[in-house]
């Protein structure tokens, strides 16, 4: 007579959801990771010298340069979206293109994602490139949403549209490159186009989650495996 005797249960999870676990977790640590931080230096221009012109061949804060034209930076007032100052990319040279350009750390093959948040008075042409080519998604014009309250430095935040688009980096360096042209009415008082709060992040490459997925199925069936046989050579 052969005796049977009850086997403990283990307590470690299934396989299956061990798995699932590990897969989950791995996509969540490498979707916090790839949304890295902001690669702009001074995004919001709040280390340049606030009301004040900056002419072409100069920098307005050691990081962004003037290429053409002139920068002037409103500081404190209306035409600021965000903390204290802003990029006038036309207050300054009316009727001829301005340029305003920063040099970026990138990684050659990856995508990166661009927002800034602008607003207008005065119609206008703009463009944003990155080594002279057009960063995709971004406009040719700046809406003209005015900066109707003037009793408030940020009272006009909500006029601002935030404007996004992105770009296949093909190089380790970058130049980003906004570029506006104002060409207000013949007597207009206006002369905006403001740019504030510039952002690119890179964003995962699909194919990091296809050789992910990949491997942690390559690693499940692998230890199915293993103890299918083993349970096959203890049967035996």
């Amino acid at each position: 007579m052969i005796r049977c005797t009850s086997v403990p249960k283990s307590r470690r999870l299934p396989l299956s959801l061990s798995l699932q676990i590990a897969a989950l977790a791995a996509l969540l640590t490498l979707g916090s990771s790839a949304r890295a931080d902001n690669i702009v230096a001074d995004p919001g221009f709040e280390s340049a010298g606030g009301g004040s012109i900056t002419y072409a061949t100069s920098s307005i804060d050691g990081s962004w340069t003037v290429t053409q034209g002139a920068v002037y930076i409103d500081t404190v007032d209306p035409w600021v979206y965000d903390g204290a100052n802003s990029a006038n990319l036309t207050g300054a040279n009316i009727d001829a293109p301005t340029s305003l350009e920063q040099t970026l750390t990138t990684i050659s093959g990856l995508t990166y994602e661009v927002s800034f948040w602008a607003n207008a008075d005065i119609p206008n042409s703009f463009s944003l490139t990155e080594n002279g080519n057009a960063v995709s998604g971004t406009p040719n014009t700046i809406a003209q949403n005015g900066f109707p309250d003037q009793s408030d430095a940020n009272g006009n935040s909500a006029q601002f549209v935030d404007y996004t688009g992105s770009f296949l980096a093909t190089s380790p360096s970058t130049d980003l490159t906004f570029t506006a042209t104002g060409t207000p009415p013949i007597g207009s008082p206006n002369y905006s186009v403001i740019v504030d709060d510039v952002d690119v992040t890179p964003t995962p490459e699909p194919g990091s989650f296809v050789l992910l997925l990949s491997g942690l199925l390559g690693v499940g069936l692998l230890m199915a495996r293993k103890r299918l046989v083993s349970a096959g050579s203890f049967l035996a």
